[in-house]
C-alpha cells in the first residue's frame, strides 16, 4: 500500500484511488478514505484540503463565456503557483496562438480535476517578497509541509503541537513536520487565525512578510496580503508582540536589552506599514467581551457610579480606559446595555453625562465636565 502518510496535496491530487473517490464517487473509495482519516488523523487537514481543491475545480460553471473560462484559469494559476520564473502553465501558454489558447483552457476548466493536477505539479519556488522566509532562509521542503487554501472557505488545520490554525481563503502557511525544542515556526502568506497550545518557554512565531509575532499561548489573526504593504496583527486572548523581523534579529543577541516592537493584548490591533516601517496601534473595530465562566458581566446598571461602570467595561473587554473619578464623582447611570457593542455602550454613558471619549492607541480616553 502507498504511504498515504507522507502525501503532500500534490501527491493526492495525482493518486488514482483519490480520484476513484472525489471525482468519480465510488463506494469502495469512498469507504477507504473514511476509515483512512480515521485512522490518520494527523494527515487529514492535508487530505480535506486536497479534496477541496479538486471539488472547486470539478464543479465550476460549464455555461461560462472563453474570456471568463480565461479569467478562471488566470486566477487559480496565481493560487497554486508562485514560481517567479515561467511555470509550466506559462510555457505552454506563450506556445500556442490566441485561439488554441482559449481552446485549450476551455478543456483545462471542463476536465476539472486534470487542471488542478496540472497546476499543483509547479513547486514553489522564490516567493514574493510579502513571505516570511528570503530564499537562503527556507528550509528543504521535505522537512516542512506546505498547506495553499485555494478555496472560498476557511480550512482548519492542527499544528504539530496540537495548536490549531484557520487558514482563510487564498492563503499559504508553511510549518514544520515537527517543530524544534526551541521554538515553533509558522511562515504565512494571506490570512489566519490561531489558537495557540501553552508551552512555558518555547515561543509560538508566525513570520508574515517583514513582521514576526511571538506568542506563548493566546488566540490572535494575521492578515499579511501579497502585494499590500499594510498588515495587521488582532489579538483575540492573550498577549503577543509583533516586530520587525530586523528587530526581532537584533533581539536574538546576547548583548539586547531591550525587545522592540509592539505588544498586544485582548481586542488591541498594530497595522504595520511596511513602506514607513511604521507601527499603527490600536483597538479592533468591534470589540469582544473576554471570557468570563464565572460571575458573567450582565451590563445591567441602576444608579451606578459613572467610574463604577468604566471599571466593569475595563473588566469585561481587557481595555484601557482613561477618566478623571473626581470630576465624575457626581455622574451616575441607569441603563440595560446586554448585547450592546463597546463603542455603542460608550456613547450612551458619555451621551447620558455629557462626556466625550477618543481612542488613541488603543486607549479609551474620556473627558468630562462632570454632572451636578
Amino acid at each position: 500500500m502507498k504511504a498515504y502518510q507522507q502525501f503532500t496535496v500534490e501527491d493526492f491530487l495525482m493518486d488514482a484511488r483519490f480520484l476513484a473517490w472525489v471525482k468519480h464517487g465510488q463506494p469502495e473509495a469512498r469507504q477507504f478514505w473514511e476509515q483512512w482519516q480515521r485512522e490518520n488523523p494527523q494527515q487529514r487537514a492535508t487530505l480535506l484540503l486536497a479534496k477541496d481543491m479538486a471539488e472547486a475545480l470539478k464543479n465550476r460553471p460549464h455555461n461560462l463565456s472563453v474570456e471568463q473560462e480565461i479569467l478562471e484559469v488566470e486566477r487559480i494559476v496565481k493560487l497554486a503557483s508562485y514560481a517567479q520564473e515561467p511555470s509550466r502553465w506559462q510555457r505552454v501558454q506563450q506556445s500556442f496562438s490566441h485561439r488554441y489558447w482559449q481552446v485549450a483552457a476551455t478543456i483545462l476548466l471542463i476536465s476539472g480535476i486534470g487542471l488542478g493536477w496540472f497546476l499543483l505539479r509547479e513547486k514553489p519556488g522564490s516567493l514574493p517578497e510579502t513571505v516570511a522566509f528570503s530564499e537562503n532562509e527556507k528550509p528543504p521542503n521535505d522537512q516542512w509541509v506546505s498547506q495553499v487554501n485555494g478555496t472560498s472557505q476557511p480550512v482548519d488545520l492542527t499544528l504539530p503541537d496540537g495548536s490549531r490554525m484557520r487558514l482563510m481563503p487564498n492563503s499559504e502557511a508553511r510549518y514544520p513536520r515537527t517543530f524544534n525544542l526551541d521554538q515553533r515556526e509558522i511562515q504565512l502568506k494571506g490570512e489566519a487565525t490561531f489558537s495557540v497550545v501553552h508551552e512555558g518557554k518555547r515561543p509560538f512565531l508566525v513570520y508574515s512578510g517583514p513582521l514576526v509575532t511571538r506568542v506563548l499561548g493566546t488566540r490572535f489573526r494575521v492578515q499579511a496580503r501579497a502585494g499590500e504593504s499594510r498588515m495587521k496583527v488582532s489579538v483575540i486572548s492573550g498577549k503577543v508582540s509583533v516586530m520587525d523581523r530586523r528587530d526581532w534579529k537584533t533581539a536574538q543577541r546576547p548583548d539586547s536589552k531591550e525587545v522592540p516592537g509592539v505588544v498586544l493584548t485582548a481586542n488591541q490591533q498594530v497595522t504595520y506599514d511596511a513602506s514607513q516601517s511604521r507601527y499603527q496601534k490600536e483597538l479592533v473595530t468591534q470589540p469582544a467581551v473576554l471570557a468570563q465562566p464565572e460571575n458573567r458581566e450582565s451590563f445591567n446598571f441602576e444608579d451606578t457610579p459613572a467610574s463604577g461602570v468604566f471599571e466593569r467595561l475595563k473588566k469585561a473587554y481587557g481595555v484601557e480606559i482613561i477618566y478623571d473619578p473626581t470630576v465624575l464623582r457626581n455622574c451616575t447611570l441607569t441603563a440595560s446595555m446586554a448585547g450592546v457593542p463597546l463603542h455603542d455602550q460608550l456613547r450612551l454613558l458619555c451621551a447620558s453625562i455629557g462626556a466625550s471619549y477618543e481612542v488613541v492607541d488603543a486607549r479609551i480616553i474620556v473627558t468630562s465636565k462632570g454632572c451636578q
